[in-house]
Parts: structure tokens; C-alpha cells; sequence
């Protein structure tokens, strides 16, 4: 088992970046899917054990198929969030 495995995904739509879900190690917080939704980034932060170095992600977990949509949204409201 990990030390820490926290995660919150963060939803790229018309109005900027919009908080989902997410887990901290004490609890799991549901959100509703904005459905207007374009892309879907998971900020993940795993510490493997108390000896390890602190993993940072953000992955893509989903995107719509209107890439040119995605490209003028993120010029717009830059990178997903860098934070839990």
C-alpha cells in the first residue's frame, strides 16, 4: 500500500477549468460531470513510502473529438490545474 495517493480531475470546459472529482487519503468527493465537458485531466500527487520522492502527474484521462475546440480552450485557459 502506497503512502499517499491523492488525485482530483479537473474538466476543460467553455467557462475554464472546472473541479471533479477527486480522493485525498482520508476521503473520495463526487462531482457531476460538466456536460459540456472538452477534456479531462487527472492531477495526481503518489507518494510510494515515506522514504520516496513525491510523484506529480497530470495525465489526459479523456477528450472530445473536436481537437480544435480543445486547442482554443487551452489557449485561452492555459494547463489544467497543478493542484489537488
Amino acid at each position: 500500500m502506497s503512502a499517499s495517493n491523492e488525485w482530483t480531475e479537473w474538466h476543460l470546459t467553455p467557462r475554464g477549468w472546472e473541479e471533479g472529482d477527486s480522493k485525498t487519503d482520508f476521503a473520495k468527493n463526487s462531482k457531476p460531470t460538466p456536460k459540456d465537458r472538452v477534456q479531462t485531466v487527472e492531477h495526481r500527487e503518489f507518494l510510494s513510502s515515506s522514504f520516496s520522492r513525491l510523484e506529480v502527474t497530470n495525465d489526459i484521462i479523456w477528450s472530445s473529438d473536436d481537437e480544435s475546440l480543445i486547442a482554443e480552450l487551452r489557449a485561452k485557459f492555459g494547463d489544467a490545474p497543478n493542484h489537488l
